[in-house]
C-alpha cells in the first residue's frame, strides 16, 4: 500500500497543471499512462490499467466501473487496489463548484456498498483540487462525509484520519468502514492532490 502511495503522489506532482474545467475521465486517463512510464512503477510487482469492470459486485448493485486499478502479476482477481477519481473545486457552467457532496455519493459509497473492491479490504479515492485549494477541498469533503455519515458504516467517528500508510503525508487520509458480509473493515486511502498552483 505505501508504495502504490507513494507511486501516485510521485507520479502526480510531475504532471502538467490542470485547467479550471478540466474532466475527470481525460484527468485519468494522463495519469495513467503516467503512472505507467514512471520509472518506479518497472520495480513494483503489479500492472496499472484503467476503466476496470468489477465483475462480481455486492448483489443489488450495478458492477462498478473502477478508475485505476493497480493488481498483481500473479493469476488472482481477488487482490487489487482500485483509485477511484472525482474532481473537486471544479468551474462547471461559469461556476465553482466544490462537488465534494459528489465525492463521498459516487465515489465512497461505491466502495462501501461493494460495487467497487467487493473482495478486498482496500480502497482509494484520488481528489482532483482543480483550483489547487486542497485545505478547502479536503474541509469540503469532511463536511460532506458528516452530512452522509448514514450508510457508509464509519468505524469510529464519520472523519478523515491520517493515513495509517503515510501518516506524515500532508493531503492524504484514511477512513474505515464496515461493509455487508464483511468480517473486517474496508479501508478507504484518500489522496487530495491540487490540480493547478495556487
Amino acid at each position: 500500500m505505501p508504495a502504490i502511495l507513494q507511486l501516485v503522489l510521485s507520479t502526480w506532482r510531475d504532471m502538467p497543471p490542470l485547467a479550471p474545467d478540466a474532466l475527470e475521465d481525460p484527468t485519468t486517463e494522463g495519469l495513467c499512462r503516467a503512472l505507467r512510464r514512471n520509472r518506479t512503477s518497472g520495480e513494483l510487482p503489479f500492472r496499472i490499467d484503467i476503466q476496470m469492470v468489477e465483475l462480481d459486485p455486492a448483489a443489488g448493485e450495478r458492477q462498478g466501473r473502477m478508475d485505476i486499478v493497480f493488481s498483481p502479476m500473479v493469476p488472482n482477481e481477488t487482490i487489487y487496489f482500485c483509485l477511484e477519481c472525482k474532481r473537486l473545486n471544479a468551474m462547471i457552467g461559469g461556476q465553482r463548484r466544490t462537488l465534494a457532496t459528489e465525492y463521498v455519493s459516487q465515489g465512497m459509497f461505491r466502495f462501501v456498498r461493494r460495487q467497487y473492491g467487493a473482495q478486498v479490504r482496500h480502497g482509494g479515492m484520488l481528489g482532483y483540487v482543480l483550483d489547487g485549494q486542497v485545505d478547502a477541498a479536503v474541509n469540503a469533503v469532511a463536511v460532506a462525509i458528516v452530512a452522509q455519515k448514514n450508510g457508509l458504516g464509519f468505524v469510529g467517528e464519520p472523519n478523515l484520519s491520517p493515513s495509517r500508510f503515510l501518516p506524515d503525508e500532508a493531503g492524504v487520509f484514511e477512513t474505515a468502514h464496515t461493509r455487508a458480509e464483511a468480517q473486517q473493515p474496508f479501508l478507504v486511502q484518500h489522496i487530495f492532490s491540487a490540480g493547478s498552483e495556487i
